[in-house]
């Protein structure tokens, strides 16, 4: 599924997590709306890329918000 990243720092030094979330729509001024937000988006720096639905790497995970709309619309 393509995705963009939010990268969502953690409390000690080298901790934080990489959340993928669907992206709405085009990028306007290196903003990019995402699914599970109408207000809220990413200041897009790296992009959008394919990311597996089965997810199994250390330190990222889905925004479980995205997936459930995305699922529902389907």
């Amino acid at each position: 599924m393509i995705a963009t990243s939010e990268r969502v720092r953690g409390r000690g030094l080298g901790s934080g997590q990489l959340v993928w979330h669907v992206p709405v729509g085009a990028v306007v001024e290196d903003f990019q709306a995402i699914a599970c937000s109408q207000e809220e988006g990413l200041a897009v720096s790296s992009g959008v890329r394919e990311v597996p639905l089965d997810l199994d790497v250390l330190g990222e995970s889905w925004c479980l918000e995205c997936l459930a709309l995305v699922s529902t619309a389907e």
